[in-house]
C-alpha cells in the first residue's frame, strides 16, 4: 500500500487486490468532504473492472455510497467491499457473473450525461395501434437548446391536416422547428441501436426502408418503433463528407399531468373564471388555477408589464412592454394547450367608453367565478355588482403593506352576505380589534394614486396570500361540500398588528343576510323589452 497526496490536497492510497491469480490495482481517494462523504475507489487507467462502475476508469459503485454512507465505515471496509464485488463477478471457472444492483437511479441521474433528449407525452403511441403494422408517418417536433444540449418535443404524428395524434402539452416558447418520420417496422433495426451515433456511410444500404428519405434536401428526424418494442430516435444531418450523421436522442416518456394534481380536474375544467387585475396576485392565481385544470379564463387589466414588476409577478422578462393580460394569456398557454382565454385591456372604473365598460362587466358576470385581485375599491364595487346581479360567487384578496400578511374572502350566492356587505363586515371586524396598523405605509396592496408611497412586500408574501385565494377558488369550482368553515381569513406573515407570529391565521365570521337578488332570467328579457317599448310609446304620445 502506498500513500500520497493529490494536487488538490486529497489523500490517496494505492492498494492491490489479488483474486484468481490476477492483481487489481485500485486507488482509494479521500475527498475533501470526508468523513461526510465516502472515499472514492477506482482503478488506475481507463479500465472497466465491473458492471457496477461509472464507465471505464470510473468510480466503483460499492456497498457504501453517498445515499447510505456512515462515517463509521473505514477505508479498509471500502477495500473489502471492492474485493467482494470483483470476486463475485469472476467465478472460479472464469465466467463473468452478474451481481444484483442496489442502485436506484432517478430519471435526472440517468439523463445527466444525455445531451439530446426526446420528450414523448403519455399515450403518444396508442393511436399508432390503429395504423398499419409497417408504415412511415410524418412527424413534427419543436427543439429547445441550452448550450450543447437539445430537447426535442414531439408535437404531431401524421401529415399536416390529417394528424393521427396531436400533443396535449404546451409548446415551449421560441422553439426551433423540425420535421421527420416515424418508421414502424417488424424488421430488426439493431444496426441503428448499436451504431450509437456519428457518421453512417452505409445507412441507406443497411436500412433500405430509409433510402427514400434521403432524396430530400433536408434530412429528417427519425423515430423507429420495432415490433419487439424497442424505440430509437435520431436526428439525421449531413456530415462534412456528405454522409448521414446520426445524432441519437434519448426517448423520455412522460406520465400524465393529472397524476400530480389533487384537484377534481374534470369539474374544474368546465368552469370559466374571471381574473380582474393581472398584477402580482392575479397572475399567480391564474397560473395556479391553470395548473389545477382550469381552462377557461377572462383576464381584465389595462396595465403594461414593466421591469419593476419582475420582483413579485408570475411573468418574466419576455413580458416586458406587453399588456399584462396578453402576457399572462401567453403564460397560461405555456401551462396548458387547450385553453380558452378572453382578454380585456381595461381597468374597471377607468376613463374608457361606457360601452366598453358595460361589455366588460357583462363578460365578468357571465363567468362561473369572479376573482378581484386589484384591492381597488372601485374595481371591487363593480365586480361585486356583477356578482350580485348575475348570482355568481366572488373571491378577493389583499396583501397588507409592509408584508405583515393579508386577507382573503369569498362571497357565495345565498350562502354568504353579498360582496359589499361581506367587505363591510370584514372592515368592522378589523376595526373592532382597536389596534392601529403597524405597517411601513399603512396602505393595503396596490392602492391607487400616484401620490401614494410605494407598496412594500416581497414575492413570498404575495405568493402566500395568492395560494390561499387559489385554494378558495378551487373549493368553489370543484363543487360539493366546502372544505373551509369560514368565508374570510386574516393571514399573518410576521408579528405585527393583531398577528402574534408568522402564519398566525384569524378566521372571520361573516353573518348571512338573506338571499341575494335573483338574477334576471333569460326568458324575462322579452318582457323587459315589451315594457320599455310600451313606456316609450306612452311618452311619445
Amino acid at each position: 500500500m502506498r500513500v500520497k497526496h493529490l494536487a488538490n490536497f486529497q489523500l490517496c492510497m494505492d492498494v492491490e487486490i489479488l483474486h484468481g491469480g490476477e492483481n487489481f490495482t485500485l486507488a482509494v481517494i479521500y475527498p475533501t468532504t470526508f468523513p461526510d462523504t465516502p472515499p472514492i475507489v477506482m482503478p488506475h487507467g481507463e479500465i472497466l473492472l465491473s458492471d457496477h462502475q461509472y464507465g471505464p476508469g470510473g468510480e466503483l459503485c460499492l456497498q457504501w455510497r453517498p445515499d447510505n454512507w456512515d462515517p463509521a465505515v473505514t477505508g479498509a471496509m471500502m477495500v473489502e467491499s471492492a474485493y467482494s464485488l470483483i470476486a463475485a463477478e469472476r467465478s472460479s471457472d472464469g465466467e463473468v457473473a452478474a451481481v444484483p444492483s442496489e442502485h436506484r437511479s432517478s430519471l435526472g441521474a440517468e439523463l445527466r450525461f444525455e445531451s439530446w433528449r426526446l420528450i414523448v407525452p403519455e399515450g403518444t403511441w396508442e393511436p399508432l395501434e390503429r395504423q398499419l403494422p409497417e408504415a412511415v408517418l410524418e412527424i413534427s417536433l419543436t427543439i429547445t437548446a441550452r448550450r450543447s444540449h437539445r430537447v426535442a418535443h414531439l408535437r404531431s404524428i401524421g401529415a399536416q391536416g390529417n394528424e393521427v395524434w396531436l400533443s396535449p402539452q404546451p409548446a415551449p416558447s421560441a422553439p426551433g422547428i423540425r420535421t421527420g418520420y416515424i418508421l414502424r417496422t417488424a424488421q430488426d433495426m439493431s444496426v441503428l441501436a448499436l451504431h450509437g451515433g456519428g457518421e453512417f456511410k452505409d445507412l441507406a444500404e443497411c436500412v433500405p426502408e430509409l433510402s427514400s428519405l434521403f432524396e430530400r434536401s433536408d434530412w429528417p428526424f427519425l423515430i423507429v418503433l420495432e415490433k419487439s418494442g424497442r424505440k430509437t430516435a435520431f436526428d439525421i444531418v449531413r456530415s462534412n463528407n456528405g454522409y448521414p450523421f446520426l445524432v441519437p436522442y434519448r426517448i423520455v416518456e412522460e406520465e400524465g399531468l393529472a397524476q400530480r394534481s389533487a384537484s377534481n380536474r374534470e369539474s374544474v375544467s368546465m368552469n370559466r373564471v374571471a381574473i380582474v387585475g393581472c398584477g402580482s396576485i392575479g397572475s399567480k392565481v391564474a397560473t395556479s388555477l391553470a395548473r389545477a385544470g382550469v381552462r377557461k379564463f377572462l383576464l381584465v387589466d389595462e396595465d403594461i408589464f414593466l421591469a419593476g414588476n419582475l420582483v413579485r409577478n408570475e411573468l418574466d422578462a419576455w413580458a416586458i412592454g406587453w399588456h399584462k393580460v396578453d402576457a399572462l394569456a401567453d403564460r397560461v398557454g405555456q401551462i396548458a394547450t387547450d385553453t380558452e382565454i378572453e382578454t380585456r385591456r381595461v381597468a374597471l372604473g377607468s376613463q374608457t367608453s361606457a360601452l366598453a365598460m358595460e361589455s366588460t362587466l357583462e363578460s365578468i358576470g357571465e363567468c362561473d367565478l369572479i376573482v378581484d385581485a386589484t384591492a381597488n375599491p372601485t374595481s371591487f364595487n363593480l365586480c361585486a355588482g356583477a356578482a350580485k346581479r348575475h348570482g355568481k360567487p366572488m373571491i378577493w384578496a389583499e396583501v397588507f403593506g409592509g408584508g405583515i400578511g393579508g386577507i382573503i374572502a369569498r362571497a357565495r350566492p345565498n350562502t354568504d352576505p353579498y360582496p359589499l356587505a361581506a367587505r363591510n363586515q370584514i372592515t368592522t371586524w378589523c376595526d373592532e380589534h382597536g389596534i392601529p396598523w403597524q405597517t411601513e405605509t399603512g396602505n393595503p396592496y396596490e392602492i391607487s394614486g400616484d401620490d401614494k408611497p410605494p407598496f412594500i412586500a416581497d414575492d413570498a408574501d404575495i405568493s402566500v396570500v395568492a395560494a390561499h385565494a387559489t385554494r378558495f377558488a378551487l373549493d368553489i369550482l370543484q363543487g360539493g361540500k366546502t372544505s373551509f368553515p369560514h368565508s374570510a381569513y386574516a393571514i399573518g406573515l410576521k408579528k405585527a398588528w393583531i398577528f402574534e407570529a408568522p402564519f398566525d391565521t384569524w378566521p372571520i365570521d361573516l353573518q348571512p343576510m338573506g338571499p341575494w337578488e335573483e338574477p334576471v332570467a333569460a326568458h324575462c328579457e322579452e318582457d323587459i323589452r315589451t315594457l320599455m317599448s310600451d313606456l316609450i310609446d306612452e311618452e311619445s304620445s
